[in-house]
């Protein structure tokens, strides 16, 4: 996918007479392209336009104007937009409950490197972000990248069916991609193929 540039964002005026329908549609999105792999883990497969959305929604909230802080935000999230033959995906740790929520973050060091996609008995592992794990506690949110090799994406474009996985010791599960995330993906791949 083409990167984010400076010239991608809208300036604030623009964005907020826009908003409304821009919103609609990039929830309306993340919504297939959301994954929840158990009761607590949730992936969203990320594009070009939901990192977009994403800086946009930044610049508008710190009210920026300035170049230099709105391509802070490009650097910060930019690299979030999948490259050629690649999935990038946010992983959320999601229990509302706080007390439950402090009790379990200890439990999920290495959460981040524990993923992987599973295409009968052909397997990628995700390769997470350093530095948002110690060896006592976690982030409830991590940034994972998938590279696809020829022979799983070609697979994966045939139509086989597609598990996604984690392995870690406290909560391993795994879990079949359902249609909708799979049109999007291979959507982001064969956009990239062009």
């Amino acid at each position: 996918m083409k990167t984010l540039q400076l010239s991608d964002i809208l300036d604030l005026t623009q964005y907020e007479r826009r908003r409304k329908e821009i919103r609609a549609e990039v929830m309306a999105m993340k919504v297939n392209r959301r994954l929840p792999v158990n009761e607590i883990l949730t992936l969203l497969f990320e594009n070009r336009r939901t990192v977009w959305y994403q800086i946009q929604e930044m610049a508008r909230a710190e009210r920026m104007v300035e170049d230099t802080a709105i391509q802070g935000e490009i650097d910060a999230y930019g690299p979030l937009v999948p490259g050629p033959n690649q999935w990038k995906t946010t992983l959320y740790i999601e229990i509302p409950d706080e007390a439950r929520l402090k009790a379990t973050l200890p439990k999920l060091p290495g959460i981040e490197h524990s993923f992987y996609a599973r295409i009968g008995d052909e397997r990628i592992g995700a390769v997470g972000e350093e530095g948002r794990s110690r060896e006592d506690y976690t982030s409830t949110v991590h940034y994972l990248t998938w590279t696809l090799t020829p022979s799983f994406l070609r697979r994966f474009l045939a139509g086989e069916a597609l598990h996604i996985g984690t392995t870690h010791p406290f909560c391993s599960a795994e879990v079949e991609v359902r249609a909708g995330l799979r049109r999007e993906l291979a959507s982001d791949l064969q956009a990239d193929a062009e």
